[in-house]
């Protein structure tokens, strides 16, 4: 019985550590919503806040890629100036009106590489950006996975002390039929009444625990609290072997926090380059094309009285000192670099440790589920033999119970190996970015 309290109580641990994730309450309706784990995948996506800031955050990086871009591009505006000149002496005979309307046009023709690789470094950051979505994509995959299994953990271990308390009401069936022409010692007959009574509060425990596990799966898939929910799948008993080099080499590939950071340090390195360009002159081609003109007798000159102008040419901008303030861009940008290879470097190693311990603890969780398939067995087989000599009178009640007990107890630690295997699976699959029996991964024969 203190096994079988402490799964309730790591039971209730792992729906306290998924019951944070909350999300706003979907359209009502009666009827009972069948849902798998790719449907649950699919509705945690969709009704994901931090997956929608992701995209915004994309959004942006865009728009600032688009505005940095604009500096390679032709400059265009017009202008339009109407004035009239109030109190001037009349002796000095000034224009009482004026106009001025023209476009001017400008290009930059070299920059020595400072527009083209801000314009680089954007580019770069819009990538990055893009695959911390998709980061952030793999973490709502993996916290979906995490409360639909929590959910399955949780109905099939109510299931299982249902069946424990069923059991029970057996177990004192069999002694009122063994007593019967006979009296039992009062002793035992307590004895089984306590043990009945000792399931009840287990059974309840579990009842909350999958209510709790079912509120949170609600919450996740944007589904109305009123909503009954019934879970399609189950844990399956048989896992593939998967080798570890190669989750590696895969890893490296597509996992996107990873790349992000690689193209972070590239867009650095650029604004770097540009930094460094940013000491050279800068060559702009331009050009000119106005009407301008003034009268002290017409308030809107007329065409004729407005004379024109156009010239083009090239301009050169020479820096040659403003106060330090590119030398401080410069160093910004060179600790920016930095600190994103020494990111990258960081992360890269933590996710390499992660991995490592996710393929141990695969292993080693599936070696465990077939010890565990073993002992249900022959913890059932125990259990239906020892009812039969109890029923004969061969064994006492104490060893009745003891085997109803070493059964149940079996049955819920193979849950909760199965749990720890696709949870393990699922950590696998989250760094792997991909589903494990894709085509990129070699899997042992």
């Amino acid at each position: 019985m203190k096994r079988l309290l402490l799964f309730i109580m790591s039971l209730s641990i792992i729906a306290l550590l998924t019951f944070n994730i909350a999300y706003a309450d979907g359209p009502q309706a009666e009827s009972i919503l069948q849902i798998g784990l790719d449907e649950t995948i699919k509705r945690a996506l969709d009704t994901s806040e931090e997956f929608k800031i992701k995209g915004q955050e994309v959004n942006k990086t865009e728009g600032i890629y688009r505005e940095v871009r604009s500096g390679m591009l032709p400059h265009i505006n017009a202008q339009s100036l109407w004035s009239y000149t109030i109190d001037s002496p009349s002796d000095m005979k000034l224009n009482d009106y004026y106009e001025l309307a023209g476009v001017n046009a400008s290009q930059v023709v070299w920059s020595f590489g400072k527009v083209m690789y801000a314009v680089n470094s954007a580019k770069k950051a819009v990538e990055a950006s893009r695959l911390n979505r998709e980061a952030g994509r793999q973490e709502i995959i993996y916290t979906a996975k995490l409360s639909y299994y929590s959910s399955l953990l949780a109905r099939n271990a109510l299931s299982i002390t249902e069946k424990s308390y069923a059991n029970a009401l057996e177990n004192k069936k069999l002694l009122g039929q063994r007593s019967y022409g006979g009296r039992s010692p009062k002793y035992e007959i307590i004895r089984m009444s306590a043990e009945v009574a000792a399931r009840v509060p287990t059974v309840n425990e579990a009842r909350t625990q999958f209510d709790a596990a079912t509120e949170t799966l609600k919450k996740l898939i944007d589904a109305d609290s009123d909503r009954k929910i019934a879970l399609t799948g189950d844990f399956q008993e048989k896992y593939d072997e998967f080798s570890y080099d190669t989750l590696v080499a895969v890893m490296y590939e597509r996992e996107p926090s990873l790349k992000s950071l690689s193209k972070v340090v590239e867009s650095a390195d650029a604004r770097v380059k540009s930094s460094y360009a940013s000491f050279l002159p800068t060559v702009s081609a331009f050009t000119s094309w106005n009407y301008f003109g003034g009268s002290n007798e017409h308030s809107f000159l007329n065409n004729d009285e407005l004379g024109r102008y156009a010239f083009a040419g090239l301009k050169v901008d020479i820096p040659i000192w403003e106060g330090g303030a590119k030398e401080a861009q410069l160093s910004q940008s060179k600790a920016d670099k930095e600190i994103a290879i020494l990111r990258s470097r960081q992360v890269g190693k933590n996710l390499l440790l992660e991995l490592k311990k996710a393929f141990l603890e695969y292993e080693q969780h599936k070696e465990n589920l077939k010890a565990n398939i073993e002992a249900v067995n022959l913890a059932e087989e125990s259990f239906k033999q020892t009812q039969e000599m109890f029923a004969s009178g061969q064994v006492t009640l104490t060893d009745l119970n003891d085997a109803e007990l070493l059964m149940t107890n079996q049955r819920l630690n193979k849950e909760m190996t199965l749990f720890n295997i696709n949870i393990t699976l699922a950590r696998i699959e989250k760094l792997i970015a991909g589903q494990y029996d894709e085509q990129n991964i070699d899997k042992k024969s």
